[in-house]
């Protein structure tokens, strides 16, 4: 009775937190939280948590708290994160989407690729403790008609660039960098760290035939980098100390990434063609540390098709190769309408992925690769104080743990 009396004070207690004009230097709170199973990586353990500073303790110290709460045997787990989107760039409907993350426990966004001058008047939504946190390659490099020329010049045609840009031309070296030999790579380099990138995007899709595309018309947005140049590519990108991440289509995409040298693949690859990757590629992947995002719910795309079945099977398949060489795998969605949840569920419909693996790739994995420099993802000593709270166990059940979510803090700020 007493513990429920406590749960209830604080519900009260949350609602009333919620203010009615933003904050925009909130203050997180200090915060002693008792009777809470943690995450460990492994299990739950029953523990006492202490919050200062924005930080995690496990050890009281000197801390004086603003609150106690009582946790009242739920579980405590690292935030969700979506390793792989688009959809903020734009102001239309933005509260919207990043109400739509936070909702569901998604507190990391990686974005993929975006304008920067599109989404500069926007950064005052994102890495504050109320809000998402994201980080951003900007303009990706690809060749002459290589993906995402031709997205880019569709969305000028609808007019979604007014005011900044007038034609394709203008978009360039701001929408996408052409690199089709090394003395493009040398001249553009500086322009592409102007933008001061979190990271570097590379696109690579059907590099198996590089040659036949590159001087087709008809594959216009269907082609990319020279796959020659990937390694100089990634040499420049990591003298920088800038991590790549490279768009692939195809197994033999996957195999060229990974043997240059890139830090994570984008893509599942072979989402829409259905073929195998390499079990050699797969374990090379493992050594080299290269995390692979998973973005397989792309292939709902194809439902109407014939083969969709088969396609389904052959991303289960896929995944299955990567787990068994130990591969690193993330949750990301590139769908403009997720928030990585729908991905998560795909993924565990999939049957591949036991429920602590599938936890461990949602909370930690995903994590670490959006934001590798930071201390999240795991409840450890001295990490960000950013956590979910849960009713249910899901190590026992975790198909509808986003409607367990009963408490959610960001950095010591508890949000509404």
């Amino acid at each position: 009775m007493k513990n429920t009396i406590l749960w209830l004070v604080l519900t009260l207690f949350l609602f009333s937190f919620q203010p009615k004009t933003p904050d925009p230097q909130p203050k997180s709170m200090s915060m002693e939280l008792t009777n809470g199973r943690w995450f460990n990586g492994h299990t739950f353990e029953q523990r006492t948590v202490w919050v200062n500073n924005g930080v995690l303790s496990f050890t009281q110290g000197n801390i004086q708290n603003d609150t106690v709460i009582d946790l009242t045997g739920k579980y405590v787990i690292p935030p969700f994160a979506e390793a792989h989107n688009h959809n903020l760039e734009s102001d239309y409907g933005l509260e919207k989407r990043i109400k739509a993350y936070l909702d569901n426990g998604v507190f990391y966004v990686k974005h993929l690729s975006s304008i920067k001058k599109r989404v500069d008047p926007l950064l005052h939504h994102y890495n504050k403790p109320t809000g998402l946190d994201v980080s951003w390659a900007h303009a990706p490099l690809t060749a002459t008609g290589g993906h995402p020329v031709a997205l880019r010049k569709r969305f000028l045609d609808y007019g979604y660039f007014d005011g900044l840009f007038n034609s394709l031309e203008e978009i360039e070296s701001h929408g996408f960098f052409i690199v089709d030999t090394e003395e493009d790579l040398n001249r553009k380099w500086d322009q592409v760290l102007s933008f001061q990138p979190d990271f570097i995007k590379i696109n690579l899709l059907y590099s198996e035939e590089y040659q036949k595309r590159k001087n087709d018309t008809a594959y216009f947005g269907q082609k990319g980098l020279d796959p020659n140049l990937v390694p100089k590519i990634v040499s420049k990108a990591h003298n920088d100390n800038l991590r790549v991440s490279a768009h692939v289509a195809t197994a033999h995409d996957f195999h060229v990434a990974v043997t240059s040298g890139v830090d994570e693949i984008a893509h599942l690859p072979e989402i829409h063609n259905g073929k195998l990757i390499s079990a050699k590629d797969a374990k090379l992947a493992k050594e080299n540390e290269v995390v692979v995002v998973t973005t397989a719910s792309l292939v709902t795309k194809n439902k109407k098709k014939p083969n969709y079945e088969q396609l389904l099977a052959n991303i289960a398949s896929n995944l299955k190769i990567l787990k068994d060489a130990g591969v690193q795998i993330a949750i990301g969605s590139d769908m403009y309408n997720d928030t990585s949840a729908e991905e998560f569920k795909l993924l565990h419909s999939l049957k591949v992925f036991d429920n602590r693996e599938l936890l461990k790739m949602w909370c930690e994995n995903s994590a670490t690769t959006t934001f590798p420099n930071r201390k999240i993802g795991f409840l450890k000593e001295g990490y960000d104080a950013s956590f979910l709270v849960l009713n249910t166990n899901p190590l026992d059940s975790i198909e509808d743990i986003n409607d367990q979510i009963s408490l959610k803090v960001k950095q010591g700020t508890i949000l509404p």
